[in-house]
Order: structure tokens, then C-alpha cells, then sequence
């Protein structure tokens, strides 16, 4: 291990009632019902090490684990044609474990659903949306936008279309793959498909009846959100969440719903999966990015992220954003994953990795902590 552990600052207890942030530049002093552990640490620039013994692990059994591990790259349907891969382990915002190459890059698919989610909090939190069960209509018609007038958020069975529905894949929209949709997969019973996906990513059915997964239903929810910021939501992110974590706006992308829709070969092996980003791209001016996903991040940026999940929402001694479900991880299916867990405080980043599976990571980590009983153990108080 490199350095001593950082003393977190004390936490503050949090009432039982959801106490939204003011709208400020500097995020308020941390809150929270139960405090972060004093031995998680914060990473600067780079990560600080720890050996597995140091981590409290159980090192037999982490080293078999470790061993178990077949990490191969996903070539990201043709975007990753070298199959280039990367993972980032941490536990207690020290670095525990790589695969790979921990700073390639590449299109993170759905991870970057998580970071919409990210973005409609932080809405809340400025009091910019009343709460998740808002209708959409309220804030965003899309008049004038949205075409045809069907597609309008105060049209059928949009006008009951709320921006928890968008995120819990209850909005009725049956589009997560524009070449799937074209080629007439994955279309449930109750979609009128035309084949077309740029026409048919609307509310088909009323919202809240079916959960079927959406990237296209997340596109409207990024267009919706763009309007209601009145800004890019890759800047929302910036200014309240990433600055304060060391991950720099040159460091990252976040492709926008043109780029998707435009560019058939965006996946090479499935031309045409960006069909369903359908208009407007652009909302006062301001370019409509992810929605879907689409994030563009380095593994060992995605584990920062992971951290802030883990911590549910805390970074130092300052609380970045409210805890509510939807600050919470997501896998990619091009074998990429940002996740973090409270109870065990590892965070996870993982980009284009294969044989390091995202399935059932949580109860996978849970084993692996060790009876805490040498001396050279930094964790305490589990």
C-alpha cells in the first residue's frame, strides 16, 4: 500500500425524509443515515495500491479468484477490432486489482444509462424536477420537436408518461436496437412495428403496464432532461459530480443521438442500431447526448464512479448527490461495467472484458472478505 489511510471528515446524520440539495456550484456537507467507514479513501489524480492482506481479504481465496479469471476483449461490435480490454478493482477507494489495460477507452454501450440516471437526479436534487413521478409533460411537450404531434409528450398515452417510467423501462417504448427493430427481433406482442425505428420509437402502449428494456425510451428521457438542464448533460455531470472526483472533461465522451442515427456503421457489426434516435438532436441549442448509454470512459475513471455508488452519493466530505435508487451501476453489453457496493465498499470499471463476467459480481465479492484477523489489515469496523 502506498500512503496512510484518509480520515473522512464526520457524517451527519440524514432524517428519515429526502432532503433535496439547493441549487449551488459547491455541493453541501455530507449526510447520510449511516456514516462511510473512516478507512475509505478518496482517489486524487491516481489510485493508491493495497495488497489483498492489507484489504482485509482472505488472500487464498482471493488468489483463487483471481486465478479463475479468463479476460479476453469483446470487440464492441467492430468498434474494437484489436480487442483492446480493461478492469479496475478497488476496494475502499484504494486499487486492488487490474486486468487488462486499465486506461483503454472505448464506447461503454448501456454503462452510460447509468449516468442519465445520474443526471436526473441531480435534477431533482436542484429542485429542477419536483420528484421521479413527475409527468414528463409538465416539463417538456417537445411541440414543435417532436414529430409527428403523436409522439408529443402531451399526446395519447404519453400525457401520462412520467420520468420514472423512462428510467424503469415502464414507458412503453419498444426500442433498444435499431437493427434488431428493422430486422423485426425483439418486438414485443403489444408494438406496432413498421419496421421503421426512427418512426416508431414512441409510448405504444400506456406507461407503467409492461417493463420491456429501452434504450429508446432512455433517448427520450436524455431529450427531456436536456431540456429541462437547458444545458449537455455531459457538462451537468461535469460541473456537479466530476470535477470533484479527478475524472476531466477531456477524459471522457458522451456521444450524442445524431451521431447514433446518422452514422449506420456506429457499430459496424449491426448497422443501423442508432436508428431509433429520432429528433430533435438539438434543444435551445444544446446538443441531446446518451440517453441509451454511449459513455466513453477508461476503466479506472468508470471505478470512480463505482466509488460514488458505493458510497451513495458521498465523495470526501462532501455529499455530490442524494441517495435514491437511482444512483446505481449498469452493465454494457459489449461486456463493460461501472458498479459499486455499500456493504463491501469495492467498486468496480470495467471496459470490453470478457471472462471477468458482470453477472452476479455482488454475491461474488461478499466471500471474499476475510475474517479481518491480521495486523496489517486497514479496515476496521466492518
Amino acid at each position: 500500500m502506498t500512503g496512510q489511510p484518509h480520515l473522512l471528515w464526520p457524517l451527519t446524520t440524514m432524517t428519515t425524509m429526502l432532503i433535496c440539495m439547493t441549487a449551488s456550484i459547491a455541493p453541501t456537507s455530507a449526510q447520510k443515515q449511516k456514516p462511510i467507514p473512516d478507512w475509505v479513501v478518496f482517489p486524487e489524480e491516481d489510485w493508491e495500491t493495497i495488497a489483498p492482506e492489507e484489504a482485509g481479504l482472505d488472500v487464498e481465496k482471493w488468489n483463487a479468484w483471481v486465478a479463475r479469471q479468463k479476460p479476453s476483449g469483446h470487440s464492441s461490435w467492430g468498434q474494437n477490432p484489436q480487442h483492446k480490454y480493461g478492469v479496475v478493482i478497488t476496494r475502499g477507494g484504494y486499487l486492488l486489482k487490474t486486468f487488462g489495460d486499465p486506461d483503454f477507452k472505448v464506447n461503454s454501450a448501456s454503462v452510460g444509462k447509468a449516468f442519465t440516471s445520474l443526471a436526473l437526479q441531480l435534477a431533482i436534487d436542484e429542485g429542477l424536477i419536483k420528484n421521479v413521478d413527475e409527468p414528463i409533460c409538465k416539463y417538456w411537450t417537445g411541440k414543435g420537436e417532436l414529430i409527428p404531434e403523436a409522439k408529443q409528450m402531451d399526446q395519447g398515452f404519453h400525457a401520462s408518461l412520467t420520468f420514472y417510467h423512462l428510467h424503469a423501462m415502464k414507458g412503453g417504448f419498444p426500442i433498444s436496437n435499431g437493427w434488431h427493430w428493422s430486422n423485426r427481433q425483439d418486438v414485443p406482442n403489444w408494438a406496432a412495428w413498421t419496421s421503421d425505428p426512427t418512426a416508431d420509437n414512441y409510448a405504444h402502449i400506456r406507461p407503467g403496464i409492461q417493463r420491456h428494456y429501452s434504450s429508446g425510451g432512455r433517448w427520450r428521457l436524455s431529450q427531456a432532461l436536456t431540456a429541462v438542464w437547458k444545458r449537455e448533460l455531459k457538462d451537468v455531470l461535469g460541473e456537479k459530480l466530476f470535477r470533484y472526483m479527478g475524472i476531466k472533461a477531456k477524459d471522457w465522451e458522451w456521444d450524442t443521438g445524431r451521431e447514433l442515427h446518422d452514422n449506420r456503421k456506429w457499430y459496424p457489426g449491426m448497422p443501423g442500431y442508432g436508428l431509433f434516435c429520432d429528433p430533435p438532436y438539438e434543444i435551445d441549442g444544446h446538443r441531446v447526448q446518451g440517453g441509451g448509454g454511449w459513455v466513453t470512459m477508461s476503466a479506472k475513471d468508470l471505478a470512480r464512479v463505482g466509488l460514488l455508488v458505493a458510497t451513495r452519493g458521498v465523495w470526501k466530505d462532501q455529499r455530490l448527490i442524494n441517495d435514491t435508487s437511482l444512483v446505481q451501476g449498469h452493465a454494457g453489453g459489449n461486456a463493460c461495467l461501472m458498479d459499486g457496493w455499500r456493504d463491501t465498499m469495492f467498486s468496480w470499471g470495467q471496459v470490453t472484458t470478457r471472462g471477468v463476467s458482470p453477472q452476479g459480481l455482488e454475491e461474488t465479492i461478499r466471500w471474499l472478505i476475510g475474517k479481518l484477523s491480521s495486523s496489517r489489515s486497514i479496515f476496521q469496523n466492518l
